[in-house]
């Protein structure tokens, strides 16, 4: 299927309908696009190192008593881990 889609640069609503539809038919066709285009991806290791290096970091909170061990399982615990990971959060493991 070919389509041509030509768009003025001054209708806004134009603008983000084309943009809907392109991201659609990239997601229905292109198998190189994540599902999802807002998707992190990044390899288990790195995921892996990640964690390790985040776990030290918050062992190392307890210790200085900056936070206590029991509120690191907690929902708030986890949505930091999930913050720090998806703003780009990777520390050097020591």
């Amino acid at each position: 299927m070919k389509m041509t889609l030509v768009v003025d640069s001054e209708d806004i609503q134009g603008l983000e309908a084309a943009h809907k539809m392109i991201s659609t038919m990239c997601r229905q066709y292109d198998i190189r696009i994540p599902t999802n285009l807002s998707e992190k991806r990044f390899g288990k290791i790195a995921f892996i190192k990640a964690m390790r290096a985040y776990m030290k970091h918050q062992m190392d909170a307890v210790e200085g008593g900056e936070i206590e061990f029991k509120n690191m399982a907690g929902l708030r615990g986890a949505k930091q881990f999930a913050d720090a990971i998806y703003n780009g959060w990777s520390p050097s493991i020591r």
